[in-house]
C-alpha cells in the first residue's frame, strides 16, 4: 500500500475521530510502517526506524484528540520517510 493511500485512510479517520475505534489507528500505523515494540497492561508501542518518537496506542475507548495526535504522529512519519536524509 503506497503513502498516499495511507494518508487517505488517516484523513478519512481525522474526520470520524470520535467514532474510530484502536484497530484501525493501529491497523493505518502497521500500513505506515510502525512496527510492535512492546505491549504494557492496555498499551501498545510501535516504533520506527529512521523515526525518533515512539507511538503508543491504548487499547481501549480513545477520545477524538487523542485519535488525531496519534494520526498525526503518524503522517509526520510518512513525511519524513518522503523527504529523506
Amino acid at each position: 500500500m503506497g503513502s498516499r493511500d495511507v494518508r487517505d485512510q488517516i484523513v478519512a479517520l481525522k474526520r470520524r475521530r470520535h467514532n474510530c475505534g484502536w484497530k484501525e489507528v493501529e491497523g493505518v500505523a502497521l500500513r505506515a510502517g510502525w512496527v510492535l515494540d512492546r505491549i504494557e497492561g492496555s498499551h501498545a508501542t510501535y516504533v520506527k526506524a529512521a523515526f525518533p518518537n515512539v507511538l503508543t496506542i491504548k487499547r481501549g475507548k480513545m477520545g477524538g484528540g487523542l485519535v488525531v495526535r496519534l494520526l498525526n504522529t503518524i503522517e509526520s512519519s510518512i513525511e519524513s520517510e518522503e523527504e529523506g536524509p
